[in-house]
C-alpha cells in the first residue's frame, strides 16, 4: 500500500491500523522476553539432611578431623531456609529455588561460638561459598551444588532426625562382653566415647549397625529421648548415623 493510498483511508480505519500495529509490536515483545522464573521447593532438598563430603580444594572436616557440616533444607511460613552446622557454629539462611536445577542461598546468621582458628576460618569460607551457589543436581544419595566460580560442594544425604536428637560419637570394641539384661544373659558392646576412657557395657541395640567381631569401629550416632520406656528398657535410643572409621583387629 502507498503513502497516498494510505492517506486516503479514512480515519476510524486509520486508526484501526495503528492499534493492530501497536498491539503486534506489544506481542512481539512479550515473546522475545522469558517467563520470570517462579521461586518454589525442591521436596527432594528437604526430605533428608545433608553432610558436606567435598568440596573443591578443601579438606572437609568429619570425626577427628572435625564436627560435620549439615545442610537442613526446610520450607518455613512458605519460605525457604537451610541452616544446620557449619564446622564450629550453628547458622541459618534464606533460600529460594529459582527454577529446576537452579539455587539462590542468601547470607547467613550464625551463633557466635569460639572455635580453633582453622575450624573458624573453615566455616568463614563454608557460609561465603554458600551466596556464590547458582546450580545444584541430586543424583541418589548425591547432592552437586555448583557455583559461580566454579567450584564443586558434594553432600551425601542422612537421615532426618527428630529436632531432640544430638549427635555423638562413639568407638566400639572388637568384641562383645557377657552381660545381663533383666533375668537373660547375653553379650553387650563395649563402647566408649574418648580412646582414653575405660570401656562401658551398652546394654541395648544401635539401630542400623551391624556388630562384626574383631573389627573395632568409630561410630557416628543420633541419640534421642525414649518417651515413657518400659521399666526395663533404655530412655535413649541410638541409631547409627556414619561409620566413621572401622579396624580389624588382631588377635
Amino acid at each position: 500500500m502507498t503513502l497516498a493510498s494510505v492517506s486516503s483511508l479514512p480515519r476510524s480505519l486509520l486508526r484501526g491500523l495503528a492499534v493492530s500495529a501497536a498491539v503486534g509490536f506489544t506481542l512481539a515483545a512479550c515473546a522475545g522476553t522469558p517467563p520470570a522464573p517462579v521461586a518454589g521447593n525442591d521436596p527432594a532438598l528437604s526430605a533428608v539432611r545433608w553432610e558436606l563430603t567435598g568440596w573443591t580444594g578443601h579438606t572437609v572436616p568429619h570425626g577427628d578431623n572435625g564436627e560435620p557440616v549439615i545442610l537442613n533444607f526446610d520450607m518455613q511460613d512458605g519460605k525457604g531456609r537451610v541452616s544446620g552446622r557449619a564446622g564450629c557454629n550453628q547458622f541459618s539462611a534464606p533460600y529460594s529455588v529459582r527454577a529446576a536445577g537452579q539455587l539462590t542461598i542468601v547470607e547467613a546468621v550464625t551463633t557466635r561460638m569460639a572455635c580453633a582458628p582453622p575450624a573458624m576460618q573453615f566455616e568463614a569460607d563454608f557460609l561465603d561459598k554458600l551466596q556464590a551457589v547458582n546450580n545444584y543436581k541430586i543424583s541418589g544419595p548425591v547432592l552437586e551444588m555448583t557455583t559461580v566460580d566454579g567450584q564443586t560442594l558434594s553432600f551425601y544425604q542422612r537421615e532426618k532426625p527428630s529436632a531432640a536428637a544430638k549427635i555423638k560419637f562413639v568407638y566400639v570394641a572388637s568384641q562383645k562382653m557377657p552381660c545381663s539384661t533383666g533375668m537373660m544373659r547375653t553379650t553387650c558392646l563395649q563402647i566408649r566415647e574418648r580412646k582414653e576412657d575405660p570401656w562401658q557395657l551398652w546394654y541395648g541395640n544401635i539401630a542400623g549397625f551391624n556388630f562384626e567381631p574383631g573389627i573395632a569401629y568409630r561410630l557416628r550416632i543420633l541419640e534421642e529421648p525414649v518417651l515413657n520406656p518400659p521399666a526395663d528398657a533404655s530412655s535413649i535410643k541410638w541409631t547409627l548415623d556414619m561409620i566413621v572409621e572401622q579396624e580389624v583387629v588382631k588377635k
